[in-house]
């Protein structure tokens, strides 16, 4: 298995390898024995990482259908007392199938109800794999993309097995590449901003908050510029305050983040605002101000791809500014992967 495709390549290979893992996970959930999902009980997603920012997707759309969510940081839930069960059925999440956390995790969930989406399920977890939904074993960037947009369509596979309203699964490969045809302009806006950045602010709420918080990753991770991720609301009780000149503020969604806009920029603030609305951004032409249109009427799976390779293009962008290359990383050896084991 490989995590050294170059980065671009990476990005602009999205749609075809989403196309043929929609048939490996569509294949996957109709021989997979799962268990009914039925109102009031809660589906907990479990992982680390990138794979914990894509489940934040899920949270409005279970609610909707009348089931809890809990976004589970898997070691968190390996350190809970032994038999505690903080939900009703999991869903593990490794696109290597290696990451330690949520293999000590998922041994003491509940047998019969752990389903396991990861791009080598064959991998270590499979020890503790009731169903595995997998994503093809394609080679992805070291920052991760394409397996990010894969896990967010193996999620529209598993909601629509369970009966629960959200996209249509094809519909996730036709949003990124609409966006990654859409989206190289903005790619370049942003890029600039947060290449010139000292820090920086993503912000935003609902379905878009897995785009907030894996835009944050990709800024941290790809650029090593210091860079979080917050609730809309949770940014206006205090945080909001640090951003200024030298900040850019990353707003993604329609609702309170626009009204940040306008106190941002009088505060010397960069602000890009990510919005199916943008005809609502104030202070429209201002100099400091980016918008990016993305499409009314995308579902919430689709939106969350969509705002994720606005993301990923302006990443590619602000690399070209840095002197270091995307794909190399100062950390190594702290215990997030197991070792590969060959196949025999």
């Amino acid at each position: 298995m490989s995590y050294r495709a170059d980065y671009v390549e990476a990005v602009r290979s999205q749609p075809g390898l989403l196309a043929a893992a929609l048939q490996r996970l569509t294949r996957d959930v109709a021989a997979a024995r799962l268990t009914p999902w039925r109102a009031g009980e809660t589906i907990g997603l479990v992982a680390m990482g990138a794979s914990s920012n894509s489940g934040w997707v899920l949270g409005p759309v279970l609610a909707r259908a009348g089931l809890r969510f809990a976004n589970l940081t898997a070691s968190e839930v390996d350190a809970t007392p032994g038999g505690f069960q903080p939900a009703d059925h999991y869903v593990l999440v490794s696109e290597s199938g290696r990451s330690p956390e949520p293999i000590a995790a998922g041994a003491g969930l509940t047998v019969g109800e752990r389903i396991v989406v990861s791009n080598f399920p064959e991998a270590q977890i499979t020890a503790v794999t009731d169903a595995a939904l997998g994503l093809g074993g394609f080679s992805d960037s070291p920052v991760y993309t394409v397996g990010y947009t894969a896990t967010l369509l193996a999620y529209a596979v598993l909601l629509a097995d369970r009966g629960v309203a959200a996209d249509e699964p094809s519909a996730i490969p036709t949003a990124v590449a609409a966006a990654l045809a859409r989206y190289d302009e903005a790619g370049r806006a942003v890029g600039d901003l947060w290449a010139a950045a000292s820090n920086v602010d993503v912000v935003g709420s609902g379905e878009s908050f897995a785009a907030v918080t894996e835009a944050a990753l990709m800024v941290r991770e790809g650029l090593r510029t210091p860079a979080a991720a917050w609730d809309a609301g949770q940014y206006a009780h205090g945080p909001i305050e640090v951003a200024g000149p030298g900040t850019c503020v990353v707003l993604v969604g329609d609702r309170r983040e626009l009204a940040l806009v306008t106190p941002l920029l009088e505060h010397g603030a960069d602000v890009v605002v990510v919005t199916a609305e943008p005809d609502r951004v104030p202070s429209a032409g201002h100099p400091r101000l980016v918008v990016v249109p993305v499409p009314a009427g995308l579902g919430p799976l689709a939106r969350a791809a969509a705002e994720v390779v606005v993301a990923q293009l302006a990443l590619a962008r602000a690399i070209e500014h840095k002197p270091f290359p995307i794909s190399e990383f100062l950390y190594h050896d702290l215990d997030t992967k197991l070792e590969e084991v060959p196949a025999p």
